[in-house]
């Protein structure tokens, strides 16, 4: 018996690959998938950034407050603008110089220079983005503290709507330090500086300020320092 030759069996369709116009339409929904994740993984990164600032600010508390209780004051900012300097990095000899926004002095404290989106300075002229803002007040730097010190500037911490967070007519904030944010500029009140009257804005992110502010109050200061029996 003679068997018929084999035919090839034939489905009807073809196995060339895709055409163009699949592959726009796959490059197009592959696209608009993508896009629907960037926002959320952008969220995201901020947020992380913001909690790695926060327990930055938290370090930095704890330093200042730290610095105190060593040396009885706290310490003046840093304003030497050369990262070749020797003084890079370390605060002023008191009395502080206020006269130009002040700069934590993290090689004084053993800390790092910038938050989570700030990047170290190689050159004088390189921009301060990202490195700590710092003002204390002069009469709790630039002399000893004791239990009955005051604060002499008035360091003054508003909201969004302009009220007042600290005392009016006599800051009980003995210090302040805030990160300038993922846009790496200070926002609000923030962005002004005063050598006589300095304020300072905190608050909830919004669209225009995303600041994250520390103040070390005065009562709590006093009582840091007399729990260590500096006072």
């Amino acid at each position: 018996m003679t068997l018929a030759p084999l035919t090839p069996y034939c489905s009807g369709k073809r196995d060339q690959g895709f055409t163009l116009a699949e592959m726009a339409i796959v490059l197009l929904i592959l696209g608009l998938l993508a896009s629907s994740l960037l926002p959320p993984l952008s969220a995201r990164m901020d947020e992380r950034g913001r909690q790695t600032t926060a327990a930055r600010l938290q370090d930095i508390e704890h330093a200042l407050i730290g610095f105190a209780i060593l040396h009885g004051r706290l310490p003046c900012p840093s304003t030497e603008a050369d990262p070749a300097s020797a003084h890079y990095g370390l605060e002023q000899t008191p009395p502080c110089n206020h006269a130009q926004p002040g700069f934590l002095p993290w090689r004084t404290l053993g800390l790092t220079a910038v938050d989570a989106w700030g990047q170290p300075r190689s050159n004088v002229s390189d921009s301060w983005d990202g490195h700590w803002r710092y003002r204390p007040d002069p009469g709790l730097s630039d002399s000893t503290i004791t239990a009955a010190s005051a604060t002499q500037s008035n360091i003054q911490i508003r909201d969004h709507a302009g009220n007042a967070i600290t005392t009016l007519s006599a800051s009980r904030a003995a210090a302040v330090v805030f990160s300038m944010g993922a846009n790496r500029q200070p926002d609000g009140l923030n962005a002004t500086h005063s050598p006589n009257v300095p304020t300072f804005q905190a608050g909830e992110t919004t669209p225009v300020f995303d600041d994250q502010v520390l103040w070390i109050g005065l009562p709590l200061l006093i009582s840091r320092l007399a729990q260590a029996g500096r006072l």
